[in-house]
């Protein structure tokens, strides 16, 4: 205890003689700079390693260890898992051949493509989703080259008030079919006679006739050679969405490494003489999509009301396997007994 109280005593001793801090001979800090400090690291080089982590565990099985798309599931895949040393990201809101926003690529993590092998993630956490996004802007270096992405004007929906989208739905069929030419890819879903009508209208030459399988779609390659088919949407899956809001922003922005292009910038037409209305306006982008989702609402549902059968049997569920059945051992007589056949 003596030799404790020494101690202590020498310490009180020597704090008044210790120099007084003096702020002005420290160095001025940028304390906003991400830095190192001790054993622990920055926020962004911590959400990196989470990054790789997520991704290893969600996304190598397809995508591959090098973000190439050649994960050991590939082989079997159709169509193929993304490309992320390439950075076509087909689903987004900036222009064709532009890269995705961050909230693109957490649309597409949250909420899957439909009609191929990338499922929902919708409940993985949010700080997941954000690492994930920015591991994944390592496998390419056009995330550094290039600008940041920027989303395409977000037009007034004129239609978007309307309880009734008839309106909407016939100018959308008529621009589908007679300026956008949406045929030369996708089905045409008017005759020949109403085709040729919408063509004339916009201002084009009436044919005399057109491919013989106008009701299908036109296959063409993409910028890595493989061939894909435009959605019929009667009957294909829209992967981007099948929302007005979805739809607008894939035929607004286009689809980056297809034949799709950017129609926000090529559908502002004004009118033959002054003071006519436009030929064609950014808003008729609201009318194709309304007109697409009508497509997308005559498909036949899966399965029709009343003809759905719910067993009412449960089955048990095994965690390590279902026990081995019993063996009924056949019954044997005993004296006293009597047996009814």
């Amino acid at each position: 205890m003596k030799r404790c109280s020494i101690l202590i005593g020498v310490v009180l001793i020597a704090l008044p003689m210790m120099p007084a801090c003096d702020d002005s001979s420290r160095p001025d800090v940028d304390m906003s700079k991400r830095s190192h400090f001790g054993f622990q690291t920055s926020i962004s080089t911590s959400l990196m390693e989470e990054g790789k982590v997520a991704y290893a565990n969600y996304c190598v099985g397809c995508h591959g260890a090098n973000g190439d798309g050649v994960g050991e599931a590939s082989l079997f895949l159709n169509p193929k898992p993304r490309n992320f040393v390439i950075g076509n990201f087909k689903f987004s809101s900036t222009r064709s051949g532009q890269l995705p926003t961050d909230e693109d690529l957490r649309r597409t993590i949250k909420r899957g493509l439909k009609g191929s092998a990338m499922p929902s993630f919708k409940l993985l956490p949010d700080r997941t989703v954000d690492s994930l996004i920015g591991y994944i802007k390592t496998f390419s270096p056009k995330w550094t080259e290039n600008d940041p992405p920027v989303p395409i004007p977000l037009v007034d929906d004129p239609y978007r008030k309307m309880a009734d989208k008839s309106e909407a739905i016939k100018r959308g069929e008529a621009v589908y079919h007679g300026y956008a030419n949406c045929w030369s890819c996708h089905p045409s879903y008017v005759n020949d006679k109403k085709l040729n009508e919408y063509i004339v209208a916009f201002g084009g030459q009436s044919r005399e006739t057109f491919r013989p399988d106008m009701d299908q779609s036109v296959g063409k390659e993409n910028v890595e050679e493989e061939m894909l088919y435009p959605p019929d949407f009667r009957r294909d899956y829209v992967r981007g969405g099948m929302t007005a809001d979805d739809i607008y922003r894939s035929v607004s922005a286009g689809i980056t490494g297809t034949a799709m292009p950017t129609w926000v910038d090529s559908i502002d037409v004004p009118g033959k003489k002054s003071g006519d209305p436009p030929l064609v306006s950014r808003a008729d982008l609201w009318a194709m999509s309304y007109y697409v989702q009508s497509l997308i609402l005559q498909r036949p549902p899966l399965m029709e009301d009343g003809k759905a059968q719910i067993r009412n049997r449960p089955r048990p569920i095994y965690l390590h396997g279902a026990p081995p059945k019993k063996v009924e051992q056949p019954a044997t007589s005993q004296p006293g007994q009597s047996f009814e056949f």
